[in-house]
């Protein structure tokens, strides 16, 4: 009959043929030197992990300044993925690798440049409806066309337009369904 007691045998390794695992954020940081400019949700998938995680690691490393973050704002009433980029190390003065600009343009729906991001100051959304406008002037558009433009809530591009209507400065040239239009000038 078999001995029920086992021995285990074990055998030592030298600590030169191991190396330590590769954690999440050494593979970030080697995907993020090789494309300076890309998104932490493209990293996170080169790379093989969560894309959460890759922003938490991002996130922290703009906090310690070894990475920089290019925000990218709005692009067709969504907010784009911001682009990354690792600070170069160097002995002399800090230089920071600056993403790759692409010459082809991401249409954005707006025809006079990108909106502003965030919080408007107080009647700086009058404005930008204002220019809109005077940009398609002669033409009639909605609350809910010129908010989409915006990327602003059509209730307050509507506010907005009815405070214009009522200084005079915009026609309203149908009641319902609501346009508004500024005359062309001659």
């Amino acid at each position: 009959m078999p001995s029920k007691n086992r021995t285990k045998t074990t055998t030592k390794i030298k600590s030169e043929e191991v190396s330590a695992p590769e954690t999440a954020t050494d593979k970030l940081r080697a995907a993020l030197v090789a494309a300076p400019g890309s998104t932490a949700v493209g990293l996170a998938a080169a790379i093989g992990i969560n894309k959460s995680t890759a922003g938490k690691i991002l996130a922290r490393w703009e906090a310690d300044g070894t990475a920089v973050r290019a925000v990218q704002g709005v692009v067709d009433g969504r907010r784009a993925g911001d682009q990354w980029s690792a600070v170069a190390e160097s002995s002399g003065p800090e230089t920071v690798a600056e993403p790759e600009v692409l010459d082809t343009a991401v249409p954005t729906g707006v025809p006079f440049g990108p909106p502003p991001v965030g919080r408007l100051k107080p009647g700086a959304l009058r404005h930008l409806v204002e220019v809109f406008l005077r940009k398609h002037s002669g033409e009639s558009f909605g609350p809910t066309h010129i908010g989409r433009v915006l990327g602003r809530s059509q209730g307050a591009v509507n506010n907005a337009l009815e405070a214009l209507t009522s200084a005079g400065t915009v026609t309203k040239t149908q009641e319902a369904p609501k346009r508004f239009a500024i005359e062309a000038t001659k």
